[in-house]
């Protein structure tokens, strides 16, 4: 998905304000950043991958919903990814 639009991120200046990509929890971040820093090193310095929260135990229970429940920002997730691969 990033080698292919890599072009994109290399054009935008090293000092602008962090892109922030959302990712659900089927991701690892840590080997996403080590793949992307072989493609370009300075990619960390444009964007950083943030989690979207879950629904704790608690908050399904207080809601007296229970087993798979969406992340709260899964749509945007989603909605995301659609776009990029389109």
């Amino acid at each position: 998905m990033f080698t292919t639009n890599i072009e994109y991120f290399k054009s935008k200046p090293v000092n602008i304000k962090k892109i922030t990509i959302l990712l659900d929890h089927g991701y690892h971040i840590d080997h996403l950043v080590q793949e992307l820093q072989k493609v370009y090193p300075q990619i960390m310095t444009k964007i950083r991958f943030e989690l979207s929260k879950k629904h704790s135990k608690q908050e399904k229970k207080e809601q007296g919903k229970s087993g798979f429940i969406p992340a709260i920002a899964r749509w945007v997730v989603e909605r995301s990814n659609a776009w990029v691969e389109r």
